[in-house]
């Protein structure tokens, strides 16, 4: 039988984690934008621009994963 709300769910679950995917995507973009501004401009805040990116990096990564395994 049909039923509405599994479907809506499914829909939900898909929705999320294609957003998430992207939120990673995004996140790898930062990185490598980051680390090539660090290699082009010098400063003496490089490397804390870097781990910051590569901190967002591994949160949207857990982000991704608890949105998998949750939804």
């Amino acid at each position: 039988m049909f039923n509405v709300g599994n479907l809506l769910m499914i829909v939900e679950k898909i929705l999320a984690t294609l957003g998430t995917i992207i939120y990673v995507v995004f996140a790898l973009v930062i990185v490598k934008q980051v680390t090539t501004m660090s290699n082009h401009v010098k400063d003496k805040f490089n490397g804390v621009l870097i781990v910051f990116s590569y901190l967002h990096l591994l949160f949207s990564l857990v982000l991704a994963l608890l949105a998998w395994v949750l939804l």
